[in-house]
């Protein structure tokens, strides 16, 4: 497709859109390729979009696990096709089910991930995989294949300086949405390969890369089940085939030409995993917002909030999400800082709204509120919405809801003032009521089986299935046939063992 648009461009143009441009050798290939970014400028992009990051998420408060994960990604980045680049590995404090790479070698695990490993050898080959992406220069190859397709996009950046380096913007804006979705079945496979490679040198077994891709597959499937219970939208690891892996007959093949290259029958470490998982904090955190039952309670920034009945929540990180059945409606609960001075009145003026209309005081609880009607533009329309600004503990708290249609959003209005008015900050009694769910390994006991488990588990929606997809254990088995298993326990971390809490 390149060709073909560089035949019909003047010759001055091409002359400038090469210019941009550059032959460099891919680490992992050999090969000469057509890139529009330097090593220094992708390393550069990479911590700047490290820093967007840590923007997002934060990083899990659990040093020892941190050095534990740097430890297996350093070991593997230094038997990778690029060692001579600095790599960074962090654990995210999410739910999310996701692994992902940046430019320049800045690699992401989530706890939530995490909690569905069972050895060494699967975080290795997930940590590997990512440390593939960065090899192969992915994101480099994905970005320049973009400027390649939307010529016109960089040749304004040419022809009118004042611009500034608008590639560099236009690949930052390109890393939030392709690199969090992953790069496409050839990529993500070439990254699988790269990954069982890297396990191979660095002493893993390779077939681990099977197997964390099976688990990331029926974590997926699970889901399904477990959206359709919550009434949500299922999610889905960004890196995951269409096909189950032990179908893909490509991803066997590089395997066993990994299983080639280093030992047959590496280290799998299950233990040494285990004993650094005891204590993960399962689902939500409180600090940064947790459902029980019919309330949502946020430890961080010291509020409660009832939930309408039969509306399912979702805790993003940056926004509590309410849905209505069918996904009629919807409530959002943002927050913003409130700057000294400011008043509630100033701030619904400064989030510059189209309208705000019979706006009027409200008093929630004792905090300074108001309320009025608003709209939202949603598919091209503009929908009437209900919006509360309600102050507390220096920040202002926006809650505002819509509907897809006017005539749902007059049955939800009442619906949106009750959950604003049920807004309180969190007591102390309260406050120590809440806590997390907690990940914990403990010895198998006799005749313990999957539904006496599920039975005394916090876990409310599809427990057994849970339990066993995080140990990953067989369809047939009445339980646990391992020494050890994970249980999901209600309660504080462990007092004992390898984990070495942080100063948040």
């Amino acid at each position: 497709m390149f060709a073909s648009i560089v035949r019909i461009l003047p010759p001055t143009v091409v002359l400038l859109v090469f210019g941009l441009a550059g032959c460099a050798t891919n680490p992992v290939s050999g090969r000469p390729e057509l890139v529009f970014m330097s090593e220094q400028q992708e390393l550069a992009l990479g911590a700047q979009a490290h820093a967007e990051i840590l923007q997002r998420y934060e990083v899990y408060a659990d040093a020892g696990l941190q050095r534990y994960v740097d430890t297996i990604g350093q070991a593997l980045a230094t038997h990778s096709h690029r060692a001579q680049i600095p790599f960074h590995f962090t654990v995210l404090d999410s739910t999310e089910i996701n692994a992902f790479a940046l430019p320049g070698g800045y690699v992401y695990i989530t706890r939530g991930l995490l909690a569905y490993l069972n050895s060494e050898a699967e975080l290795a080959a997930v940590l590997g995989h990512e440390i593939g992406h960065v090899t192969a220069r992915h994101a480099v190859r994905q970005q320049s294949s973009a400027q390649a397709a939307s010529v016109g996009a960089g040749l304004l950046s040419v022809l009118v300086p004042q611009l500034g380096y608008a590639g560099l913007n236009q690949t930052i804006n390109l890393l939030g949405t392709a690199l969090l979705r992953g790069y496409g079945r050839e990529m993500e496979l070439e990254a699988d390969g790269l990954g069982a490679e890297y396990l191979a040198r660095t002493g893993y077994d390779p077939h681990a890369m099977i197997a964390v891709i099976g688990t990331l597959k029926n974590q997926e499937i699970f889901d399904r089940e477990l959206a359709a219970a919550e009434g949500r939208a299922p999610r889905a690891y960004h890196g995951l085939f269409a096909t189950h892996p032990s179908n893909d007959q490509r991803l066997t093949e590089a395997v066993a030409q990994a299983t080639r290259i280093g030992d047959v029958g590496g280290e799998i470490r299950r233990d040494a995993f285990l004993d650094h998982l005891d204590g993960l904090v399962f689902g939500d955190n409180p600090q940064d917002g947790i459902v029980r039952g019919k309330r949502y309670l946020h430890a961080g920034l010291g509020f409660a909030l009832d939930l309408p009945d039969g509306w399912t929540a979702e805790n993003l990180p940056d926004r509590l999400v309410l849905s209505a059945p069918q996904a009629a409606a919807q409530i959002q609960l943002t927050a913003k800082r409130v700057d000294s001075g400011q008043t509630i009145g100033s701030v619904v003026d400064g989030i510059g709204l189209a309208s705000f209309t019979d706006a009027q005081a409200v008093d929630v609880h004792g905090l300074e509120g108001l309320t009025g009607r608003t709209q939202i533009a949603v598919d091209g329309q503009r929908l009437p919405a209900r919006l509360v600004a309600i102050g507390h503990d220096g920040r202002a708290f926006l809650i505002t809801g819509a509907a897809r249609t006017a005539t749902d959003f007059t049955a939800i209005e009442p619906v949106v003032l009750a959950t604003a008015r049920s807004f309180r900050p969190l007591s102390a009694a309260d406050a120590k009521k809440v806590s997390a769910n907690h990940l914990r390994v403990v010895p198998r006991r006799n005749a313990v089986s999957w539904t006496s488990l599920a039975a005394d588990s916090p876990l409310r929606k599809l427990p057994e299935g849970q339990l066993r997809l995080l140990n990953a254990a067989p369809p047939d088995s009445a339980g646990p046939d391992m020494p050890r298993y994970k249980i999901i326990d209600q309660g504080g971390a462990p007092e004992t063992g390898s984990r070495v809490q942080a100063e948040r």
